[in-house]
């Protein structure tokens, strides 16, 4: 693993990690050296930095954090940072006028805000969610919000993941569906096992029978997109029911913008199905960074045969920590959850619905 700053390359690290996730916004990295003793540190904090893992580059970022750590006998300097998209993550809003959701995209209202905060961000869309409708609300956030969160709000209410690339752009995203050729296993009496280590668990403490949500919508957005009918405006809502999951146990959710009833019962199905995969997680270290020249990645199905666990159905690869040190050498942790997770669900439900009564 390498770090490049200010066009040259590092390298020779005691220690090294890279951590993407398809779940979230900002990667992350750590690196950790012995000082030469009589020499400068090569590195003050706040530089922009590339991160390489095999010769590819896996994030650009800025170093954050410097930490100098010394005794008699050792002298070492720990180097960590984030993607360019942390500054998007840490800033807040101040006064911005009300955006009309009218032809409103995603990317659009993403790239409003990076251009108001002035960041040197990029936006990636790989999904194209529909356009926000004036009758629905009015983007307006408080002075002094948080950038990112307002914007997720909208990325929640279109059900896809905000997550970053190698070149610390945003990038609008869902469950790929593409399934990779790589495949974990971990045979008894097999000599080409690829699993060090592992561990698996399947927790329902998080899962629900019934996902209810209530919300209405904006009448003050209706009277300027020419709809002002008020009957319309409250008891918009929706529900679905897990039957996998005993009753009584319900989960009721107010979302914190205005929802159609369309749009609740779609992420009603959206919270269900989220949560059932990510109580399905599978994780485990395998040799190396890549296989064949191929980094692993994000958002890729993978088969996983682990006889001490049974034969797992594919599973989506969630996150990617590459490691390095000088005991253990290469190494990466791969965090699976259930191949369902982020899953668009648009006038398809794939659970039972809950009656409008119920709402």
């Amino acid at each position: 693993m390498k770090l490049e700053v200010n066009g040259v390359q590092y390298e020779n690290f005691l220690s090294a990690s890279a951590t993407i996730r398809l779940d979230a916004l900002c990667n992350e990295f750590a690196f950790e050296a012995s000082a030469i003793q009589g020499q400068p540190l090569p590195f003050r904090g706040g530089e922009q930095c590339k991160v390489y893992v095999d010769d590819k580059l896996v994030i650009t970022g800025y170093i954050e954090v410097v930490q100098v750590n010394y005794d008699a006998s050792d002298h070492v300097i720990s180097v960590l940072g984030r993607d360019k998209t942390a500054d998007l993550l840490d800033s807040s809003l101040d006064a911005i006028d009300d955006i009309r959701t009218d032809g409103l995209t995603l990317k659009s209202l993403i790239e409003l805000v990076i251009e108001k905060i002035g960041l040197d961000i990029k936006v990636i869309d790989n999904v194209s969610p529909k356009e926000y409708s004036p009758a629905e609300d009015i983007a307006g956030p408080e002075i002094g919000e948080n950038a990112f969160e307002f914007i997720e709000g909208y990325a929640k209410k279109r059900q896809v993941l905000l997550t970053s690339d190698e070149n610390g752009d945003i990038v609008i995203n869902s469950n790929s569906g593409k399934s990779s050729e790589l495949v974990l296993q971990n045979k008894l009496n097999s000599n080409d096992n690829n699993i060090l280590s592992a561990n698996f668990s399947y927790d329902t403490t998080g899962r629900y029978n019934s996902y209810k949500l209530a919300s209405s919508l904006n009448p003050v957005a209706l009277n300027a997109a020419g709809e002002t009918d008020l009957a319309s405006l409250v008891n918009q809502g929706g529900g679905v029911f897990d039957s996998e999951i005993k009753r009584p146990r319900q989960l009721v959710l107010v979302p914190d913008l205005n929802l159609s009833s369309a749009d609740c019962l779609n992420q009603a199905n959206w919270e269900a199905d989220i949560r059932k995969a990510r109580g399905l997680v599978y994780s485990a270290k395998v040799s190396g960074h890549s296989v064949n020249g191929e980094l692993w990645q994000v958002n890729k199905l993978h088969q996983i045969v682990d006889d001490f666990v049974g034969k797992i159905e594919p599973m989506l690869l969630n996150s990617v920590k590459f490691n390095y040190d000088l005991s253990e050498g290469k190494t990466t942790q791969l965090g699976f959850v259930g191949q369902s997770a982020y899953t668009l669900f648009i006038g398809e439900n794939k659970y039972a619905e809950v009656a409008a009564n119920i709402i």
